[in-house]
């Protein structure tokens, strides 16, 4: 039971938002400490765990025909028992964030800024699961929103918001994008079960050739994108030099395998495309 708890929680997911998190703080050169960082991870991953428990029971009848191998529509898991895990994992996200800003404010007047931030989270994601998901590309755009979270907490202090924008914006951007894309081209390929479940999405609504060239629209717009950081001098050349030589024949991968209505090669590429922006970040920021 615990294992396919865990499996409903999304792990692969969590570990993206804890490593883009530590690669945000990285980013700015602002390092928190050990105790704040292992508190935030853990908010996010009761966060992402909640979301994705609270959204597999509300796709029960769809999952049934998209994703019949997951822990409710494949009966290894009861009902009660995820709804009883989603509701802890809502409680855990509130106690880890009210614990990070004890253990941050000792000594100072600091304002409970986490605490708001994984409130309105818990806010936002639930809005997802019970209304959002149900509006065609608004539901693409507001997940591409939630997996850039992790850098939007970097930045959400008033003495960070401004002075070091420049150094982060390029990964939101980046990851908001690049998550819309994925979004849009995973609808592509749950085309057939969400008409059957009666799930309008973008694709269903504007057509599945549109749905794919605004997705490609949307990965070369990125693409043209990669030399404005360096222009603003934000990043050096190696920036620009390590995102086009790895980036550039992924975008050509994503294309042609949507071109070719390999929505699941399209969509992985995509991923993996995000993985190697970070590393290029990382990397352009070490070596500055």
């Amino acid at each position: 039971m615990i294992q396919s708890i865990i499996k409903m929680t999304r792990p692969v997911n969590i570990a993206i938002a804890i490593i883009t998190l530590a690669v945000g703080y990285f980013l700015l050169g602002e390092l928190p400490s050990v105790a704040t960082f292992i508190l935030q991870s853990l908010a996010f991953a009761f966060a992402i765990g909640f979301a994705n428990i609270q959204n597999d029971i509300l796709d029960f009848e769809s999952d049934k025909l998209n994703r019949p191998d997951r822990p409710l529509p494949s009966g290894k898991i009861k009902m009660k028992t995820a709804k009883c895990a989603w509701v802890v994992m809502f409680l855990m996200t509130i106690v880890c964030s009210l614990a990070d800003f004890f253990a941050s404010s000792i000594g100072n007047n600091k304002l409970p800024t986490t605490l708001f931030f994984f409130i309105a989270l818990d806010i936002v994601l639930i809005a997802y699961n019970k209304k959002l998901k149900h509006i065609p590309l608004l539901k693409n755009m507001t997940v591409a929103f939630l997996c850039s979270t992790p850098l939007l907490l970097n930045i959400i202090t008033p003495e960070m918001l401004w002075t070091k924008v420049g150094l982060i914006y390029p990964a939101i951007l980046f990851a908001f994008f690049l998550t819309t894309a994925r979004e849009i081209y995973k609808d592509l390929e749950d085309e057939t079960g969400d008409l059957k479940a009666g799930i309008m999405t973008f694709p269903l609504i504007a057509g599945s050739q549109t749905a794919r060239r605004f997705a490609g629209a949307i990965i070369l717009f990125t693409w043209i994108l990669l030399p404005l950081p360096v222009i603003q001098k934000f990043y050096s050349p190696v920036f620009l030099i390590a995102t086009l030589a790895t980036l550039t024949p992924c975008f050509a991968i994503i294309l042609t395998s949507a071109k070719k209505k390999n929505y699941h090669k399209a969509q992985s590429v995509t991923k993996l495309a995000m993985f190697l922006g970070l590393i290029a970040l990382v990397v352009s920021t070490a070596l500055n």
